[in-house]
Formats: structure tokens, C-alpha cells, sequence
């Protein structure tokens, strides 16, 4: 059995005490999420997190009045019951997805708000600790174990994901939605592949530039699949809430954001994309035509860019495609949070453990890792999210980041398999 070379086994001398700073960080990290998470438990309890909007949706649909779903009268004086002690609200924090996702949270109605957001959360750490699994096997020859460990101990250090419990959302659902959607893919499954990625149009606004990317693609089967998943919504919408409920729901959604004080009003320099960056350098307004006209010329570059990343059947330029493709949406969305954030685990493990195991070189590797550290530095970004309240510069963060992946895609197309 030949040895390993000087200069391979100083490599490995290197790399070993960088991976165990790394991981005590890591450690570090999932800690803070923790504490913090700990130290507000009283507030949530109370109901001033998004869990609150979520549970009041399953509480209507309990009581058979789904119709209703989107009064913010009956919103309000459902909340009133379970979260009087909040006093931030001048209205209800209002249910701003599509109906059909409210059927999920149906079960949580029959329990105390409490407990539904304690059953919540114990659900969502499952997903989290299911989602290693998911992703596809590592190709840099690291022990499956290790793999999975470290991958699970990235996942509850990003502060995203922190974020995300912390607030009861449902961004790890969608996380985890697609993770499924490319292990199918990767398989060979299209069609089921698109139909497991509609599941997510309960954020439409981050999943239909993903359909028009793999349409552009020519992905014809993927959206074939997508679509017949989005039929199965949609109808399943119609019967709550009727088609006038239908039609009224874009008018709804566009007064709430911009009606202040009203619950949900997302402050441009709390969101993690350009809209946000482009509002505040440009004194504020988030509704300007100039901001819009900003945005829908970034969406179609980003889209036609994304779209062009994924001609390469190659199952590794296949993942970085795909994660370029998530990046580049988060990042010219229209609406978007610090939680959103947690999709960036796809590109941060499918594309960083090719990295990590020598499948890239040069200033794009170097580029990768270094945006990769800074998204990782969960300090950082809770300092952003709640202390200085200047989220919005996290958009260049994820500019670097899109760009170092389609700069290593690209490599990765020319050297051809792993």
C-alpha cells in the first residue's frame, strides 16, 4: 500500500486543527442560537411570534369558517384569545399564505398555543436533523457518519435556522421540501421531482422564479410535475376559501404591505435582497419605481443567468445550478426575511463539500469560502437582524455568494465528473 506523500500528510496537519476551530465555532454558534432562543421563550409563549399568524389560520379552519380566512376582524379577535398580552399590534399579525397551508397547521388548533408551538418546534428540529439524509452522499471521500454530524451541526448553527424557531415560521419546511425535490431530481424522477417542489408554493414568491428558471431550462418535465401539484392547491384553495376568496387574496396581500403598523409591514432595511438595499440607498422607499424597476430587470437576468447554469447534466454542476439558482432568487425577491435565509443550507453543503474535498481550485474556491465563513458567522448576522437593524447589506453577501458559485459550476462543467 503506497504511502501517502510529505506534502499530503502536511496538508492534513493543517487542515486538522482549522477543522477543529471550525467546529468548536460551530459549537459556538449553535449554542448562541440556543440561549437566545431560551432567554425569549416568554415573549413567544405570549404570541409575539409569526407562529401566532399560523395558529390563528388552523383556529379558523377548526371552527369551519375558512371562508373568513383573510378578516382580519375575526383574525384579530381570534388572537385576542390566545395572545392578549401582546402589545406591538395595533391589528392582527394577518395570515399572508395561501390557503391550503393552513390545513397544516389544523391539527396544532386543538391543542393550547403553548403546546401547538412547542409540538411546532420539535417538528421543525426533526426536519433539520432529517435533512442530512436527504441531501444527496458527499463526493469528497469523508466517512458517511462524519458527514451527516457535521452537516447537522452546520444546520443548527446558522443563524437562519435560529431565526426561524425562534419566530415559528415555516422556512425549514420549505428547506426541506427542496432538498427532497433535488434528491428526486438527481435521480432521474422529474415529474415527481416538480410536484415535491409545488409543495413549496406556500412561499410562491420564492418558488414561481424557480419554475420559470427550470422553464427556461427546458426542464419540461419537472414543470409538468410542478403543475400538476400547483392544480391540487389550488383547487384545495378554492374549496376553503371560494374563488372570490381567490381573487381578493393579491389585493390583500398588497394592502398589508403597505399599510404600516398594521402587523406585518417588513422595514426595507430588514430584508436580505436588493429591494431592501436599493430602498435604503435610496432614502427609504421600498414602493419607488425606480426600486421596482431595479428589481424586475434583476429578476430576468437572474433568471436567464440560472437558467443557463443548468444546461450541464452532470450531477455535480447539477447541484451548484441549483444552488446558484436559490441564491439568485432569495436575493432579488420581492419579499423576503433574515429567516429565508435558511434555504442558503442547499448551497452551503451541496456546494461546499465539493470544495472542502479538493474538487475546485484557484480564486473561485478561495471567493466560496470565504462569502461561506461570513454566512456562517451567526454573531454577525444577529447583530444585523436585532441589533443595528441593517439587514438589507446581507444582499452583497449573497451577490459574492451566487457569484463564487457560478464561477465553480463553471469550472466543474469544464472538468467534467467528479
Amino acid at each position: 500500500m503506497p504511502r501517502p506523500s510529505s506534502s499530503a500528510s502536511q496538508s492534513r496537519r493543517g487542515i486538522c486543527p482549522l477543522l477543529r476551530a471550525c467546529i468548536i465555532c460551530l459549537l459556538g454558534f449553535a449554542s448562541l442560537n440556543a440561549c437566545i432562543l431560551w432567554r425569549v421563550r416568554s415573549s413567544i409563549f405570549e404570541g409575539y411570534g409569526d407562529f401566532a399568524s399560523f395558529y390563528t389560520a388552523g383556529s379558523i379552519v377548526r371552527r369551519g369558517q375558512s371562508a373568513r380566512l383573510y378578516d382580519p376582524v375575526l383574525q384579530w379577535k381570534v388572537q385576542q384569545e390566545f395572545a392578549s398580552k401582546v402589545k406591538i399590534r395595533r391589528g392582527p399579525l394577518p395570515y399572508i399564505r395561501p390557503p391550503f397551508e393552513s390545513l397544516l397547521f389544523l391539527p396544532l388548533a386543538y391543542l393550547n398555543y403553548r403546546t401547538a408551538w412547542m409540538v411546532w418546534l420539535v417538528f421543525k428540529v426533526a426536519l433539520v436533523l432529517i435533512l442530512p439524509f436527504v441531501l444527496p452522499p458527499p463526493t469528497c471521500g469523508c466517512g458517511m457518519l462524519k458527514t451527516h454530524v457535521f452537516r447537522t451541526l452546520i444546520c443548527f448553527a446558522f443563524f437562519p435556522v435560529g431565526f426561524d424557531m425562534l419566530q415559528g415560521q415555516d422556512s425549514i419546511l420549505l428547506l426541506i421540501i427542496l432538498a427532497f425535490s433535488l434528491r428526486l431530481m438527481l435521480r432521474g424522477a422529474a415529474v415527481r421531482s416538480g410536484a415535491v417542489m409545488a409543495l413549496g408554493l406556500f412561499k410562491f414568491h420564492l418558488i414561481i422564479p424557480l419554475l420559470l428558471t427550470l422553464a427556461f431550462a427546458r426542464k419540461g418535465r419537472v414543470v409538468l410535475g410542478f403543475l400538476l401539484t400547483a392544480l391540487l392547491c389550488l383547487l384545495t384553495s378554492i374549496g376553503m376559501v371560494r374563488w372570490s376568496g381567490i381573487l381578493a387574496y393579491p389585493g390583500y396581500l398588497w394592502r398589508l404591505n403597505r399599510v404600516p403598523g398594521f402587523g406585518m409591514v417588513v422595514k426595507p432595511q430588514s430584508m436580505p435582497n436588493f429591494r431592501g438595499m436599493f430602498a435604503v440607498l435610496l432614502g427609504g422607499e421600498s414602493h419607488s419605481l425606480v426600486v421596482h424597476g431595479l428589481l424586475i430587470a434583476g429578476v430576468a437576468l437572474g433568471v436567464v443567468i440560472a437558467a443557463e447554469s443548468w444546461r450541464q447534466r452532470e450531477q455535480r454542476a447539477t447541484k451548484a445550478a441549483f444552488s446558484f439558482s436559490i441564491v439568485v432568487i432569495l436575493v432579488t425577491s420581492y419579499y423576503a426575511n433574515s429567516y429565508d435565509m435558511t434555504l442558503l443550507l442547499l448551497p452551503l453543503l451541496l456546494v461546499g463539500e465539493p470544495v472542502l474535498g479538493g474538487d475546485a481550485g484557484g480564486w473561485p474556491e478561495t471567493f466560496f469560502l470565504a462569502v461561506a465563513s461570513v454566512l456562517l458567522c451567526s454573531p454577525l448576522l444577529w447583530l444585523l437582524a436585532l441589533g443595528v437593524d441593517q439587514f438589507c447589506w446581507i444582499a452583497l453577501i449573497l451577490f459574492a455568494f451566487a457569484v463564487s458559485i457560478f464561477a465553480l459550476g463553471k469550472n466543474w462543467r469544464v472538468l467534467g465528473p467528479a
